[in-house]
């Protein structure tokens, strides 16, 4: 896996009523643990590994300092324990491309919190960090991912046939990218 160029200088990004900032791997444990929670098939089509809270914080650290993804966490205002997450993975440093995640505590949803903190973080990395192109993939039966991803201006480029096991059924999984030409900032702005 190919490292990221440098962040720094990036973070924090505030805007109104949300922070994006660096988040710890003890917080990341914390988001992954209520993702299970959640049901953890609904969010990755990937054989699923039980872990430990020690192996996990472990993995994380290890993500981190290593730079092949960059993971920053979602707060609100003058708060210290992060509301969501929000990833960037698989550089590819050839095409100028990284596969994004994101995850908001369920509590949280509907606010318009992940389209504003999506939108920017997509606007860091396409100006900061020159990216060409950023892609995401979701399961079909997920329609909030499905429409934060086109609200923001993504296209489906693609679908993966009966890819996602869930509930006995297998789904299929839609491919989602966005090119630096195509984003614009404002279609992410005005949703809180």
């Amino acid at each position: 896996m190919e490292s990221f160029p440098t962040f720094d200088g990036c973070l924090p990004l505030v805007m109104e009523h949300l922070r994006l900032d660096w988040i710890c791997p003890g917080n990341l444990v914390q988001l992954r643990r209520l993702e299970e929670k959640e049901d953890f098939q609904r969010v990755t089509c990937h054989p699923i590994s039980q872990w430990t809270d020690g192996q996990l914080l472990e993995r994380y650290q290890q993500a981190l300092s290593l730079h092949t993804v960059v993971t920053v966490g979602l707060f609100l205002p003058e708060q210290d324990c992060p509301i969501g997450k929000l990833t960037a993975g698989n550089y590819n440093p050839r095409n100028r491309s990284a596969e994004l995640g994101y995850y908001l505590v369920p509590a949280y949803r509907g606010n318009g919190y992940m389209v504003k903190a999506l939108g920017a973080f997509c606007g860091v990395l396409f100006q900061k960090l020159g990216l060409n192109k950023l892609y995401a993939q979701t399961g079909s039966f997920n329609e909030p991912s499905v429409q934060l991803l086109e609200r923001i201006g993504f296209q489906r480029d693609g679908v993966l046939r009966q890819h996602h096991a869930l509930g006995g059924k297998l789904w299929d999984d839609y491919i989602y990218s966005i090119l630096v030409n195509d984003f614009k900032m404002e279609n992410c702005s005005e949703h809180l």
